[in-house]
């Protein structure tokens, strides 16, 4: 059981409550317009260099953020920690280091910054969810993580912040996993609120049911008043959910746009990059992942200052994001020009209410930069 639990959180080492009685109809729209609109989204500056000042050399980016004051937070798994800079990519401070000591971490999963300043990483191996404060002092480990990991975390209100969960549980002698998205307080491992949930049996054969029913089944982004999207990682379906503050919904929307199958070389690339990151990241052995024959609709999502949502498409290279506000209407689409083939596939972009970051999980020059970058004419 330990070896299991150990492999599933780091497989990738990272990524529906309805209404209650007597509450108001979310507003539906199954299908927005495109409205036809394409802006750029233009790469302003940049963090990385390959040789030089160990602060800015960057190993691999799991995750970014952005401080209360607006300067960039990256996570750097392989450095074990968190580097703070300027919008100007001058360097801060870093948050946390290599070890097993107060403040150390060894194997950084996930990270964000909450809504009250704080800056969190998990890392099970050294206990759980690490909190430190904006200057950069270690405040202890608030919840106890150690076997089931919560990952791909974004802030919510207060200390809040909205995750994934993973269980192990035994029945009739067969394993069955329970995962969730739900809202969690920074000091608690169980969740306080629960959008999705998703049981299914599991063994050691066949890694992809894992990965597709549990760390690729959803995708989410919520905002620091507590408003919540969720989205299935679906190939023909593209629908996105809204949760308010006390998880009810309050609007559904989706986006007529085609299905976009996959080449044999890209099923194979994909397959051999996530099963190459899972061991690099410390799974033992072959996951065997199989890919989906055809592309997620949806990649990713994020939240702007404008309290407007923005949904990265999975189904084409160039990264292609459509933006809405909070009743579902299509505003715009904003391209990353300039980036295209395959390679386009594997590039993160996040959106937060003080900018938009990206980077390349699989960077062409072989060397980690975090891109700053604007949107055309704002």
């Amino acid at each position: 059981m330990k070896y299991l639990l150990t492999c599933i959180s780091i497989i990738l080492g990272l990524a529906v409550a309805g209404c209650g009685d007597g509450q108001p109809d979310p507003l539906i729209n199954e299908s927005t317009e495109d409205v036809g609109i394409t802006l750029e989204l233009l790469f302003v500056d940049s963090i990385g260099v390959e040789l030089g000042d160990s602060n800015y050399v960057l190993g691999s980016i799991e995750a970014s953020s952005h401080t209360v004051e607006g300067n960039i937070l990256i996570l750097d798994r392989p450095a074990s920690c968190v580097r703070e800079y300027t919008t100007e990519g001058e360097f801060v401070r870093q948050y946390g280091r290599r070890g097993t000591g107060p403040g150390e971490v060894v194997n950084p999963l996930s990270m964000t910054r909450l809504t009250n300043g704080n800056i969190v990483i998990l890392d099970m191996q050294t206990g759980g969810l690490h909190a430190f404060s904006p200057e950069g002092e270690w405040l202890g480990i608030t919840a106890k993580i150690i076997n089931e990991p919560i990952l791909w975390i974004t802030p919510a209100e207060s200390n809040t912040y909205i995750g994934t969960h993973n269980t192990i549980t035994v029945e009739d002698e067969q394993l069955i996993v329970t995962a969730v998205v739900g809202k969690f307080e920074s000091h608690s491992k169980e969740p306080v609120l629960t959008y999705w949930e998703n049981s299914f049996p599991f063994d050691f054969s066949d890694y992809t049911v894992l990965i597709n029913e549990s760390y690729f089944a959803n995708v989410f982004t919520s905002d620091r008043e507590g408003n919540v999207f969720l989205a299935q990682r679906d190939t023909e379906e593209y629908m996105i959910t809204g949760f308010d503050v006390n998880g009810e919904i309050f609007v559904e929307f989706g986006l007529d746009i085609p299905m976009a199958e996959k080449s044999e070389s890209e099923i194979t690339e994909e397959g051999e990059f996530w099963n190459t990151r899972a061991r690099n990241m410390g799974a033992n052995g072959q996951l065997n992942y199989l890919p989906d024959p055809f592309r997620w609709k949806i990649h990713s999502m994020g939240v702007d200052d404008q309290h407007r949502l923005w949904v990265r498409r999975g189904t084409v290279e160039t990264p292609t994001l459509d933006v809405f506000d909070y009743e579902g209407k299509h505003l715009f689409t904003a391209e990353m020009p300039g980036i295209t083939g395959l390679p386009g596939l594997f590039w993160e972009v996040h959106v937060d209410e003080e900018g938009i970051l990206a980077w390349s999980l699989n960077p062409l020059d072989g060397y980690q930069k975090l891109y700053m970058v604007e949107l055309a004419g704002e």
